[in-house]
């Protein structure tokens, strides 16, 4: 698996840390200790898997620390566990830097931590989205129709930019797009990209429908009275979809 060449891979012992080259000092040390320690001004995120903090470091800069967690029926037996020989935070640093590079709206990726070997457990830090809520909470705290329409067209120009950068998202989830104040409008922000995989050229219809169907699912689960998101932001998701992505997905 091959870094970016903007980071820095270090060792310590069993623990393996990639960082952003200008962050080592500020990071490195932290994510190359034996255990991993969240500095005393950590605060918890609403996660799906409940293991995301807000946190300041030494140096006054706030990141988002999420400890690798399983989710699924293998949770009930493996919380922060995982085999593999290639890991999954080195994986989502390497491909959200590459959809980043894209044009993907995707949180920057600063540093991440794996500890072990074949079997091993993972950190990924990334930059603080400001004033960022999740789609889904963003939808349910809009004041009307207008705003959840706003909202559901700003998605979907951003899940149409992730399919026309080739990017398939294999979480494509309500949870996972975050909303935050734009100079337009409310701006997206994409997370976790551990198991997305990359291609060459745009999405295809097939692998678009199949992404998307993944995301309605999501919208299905977390709104199954659709009271956040009916036929008019559907449609306004639709629009903003096609907007930008490219053919044969956007039609």
């Amino acid at each position: 698996m091959k870094l970016p060449e903007s980071y820095r891979s270090l060792r310590a012992g069993r623990v393996r840390a990639v960082v952003r080259a200008d962050l080592v000092a500020t990071l490195g040390a932290w994510l190359v200790a034996p255990r991993l320690v969240l500095p005393p001004r950590s605060d918890p995120l609403p996660a799906g898997r409940g293991a995301a903090y807000r946190t300041t470091l030494p140096d006054g800069s706030t990141v988002v620390v999420r400890v690798a967690r399983r989710g699924g029926l293998i949770a009930r037996f493996v919380r922060e566990t995982y085999v593999g020989v290639r890991p999954r935070p080195l994986r989502e640093l390497v491909v959200t830097t590459e959809a980043r590079r894209r044009g993907v709206a995707a949180a920057e990726v600063l540093g991440v931590r794996v500890e072990g070997g074949l079997v091993y457990r993972g950190a990924v830090v990334t930059a603080e989205v400001p004033a960022a809520r999740t789609l889904v909470d963003a939808l349910r705290r809009a004041p009307d129709a207008h705003a959840r329409q706003a909202l559901a067209a700003s998605a979907g120009r951003a899940v149409g930019a992730l399919h026309a950068a080739g990017v398939f998202h294999a979480d494509l989830n309500l949870t996972n797009i975050l909303v935050h104040p734009g100079a337009a409008g409310p701006a997206v922000a994409l997370l976790d990209f551990d198991r997305a995989r990359i291609r060459r050229a745009p999405l295809s219809a097939a692998a678009c429908r199949r992404n998307l169907r993944r995301l309605a699912r999501s919208l299905a689960k977390l709104d199954p009275e659709t009271a956040l998101a009916g036929a008019d932001e559907r449609r306004a998701f639709g629009v903003g979809y096609r907007e930008e992505a490219s053919m044969p997905c956007a039609s």
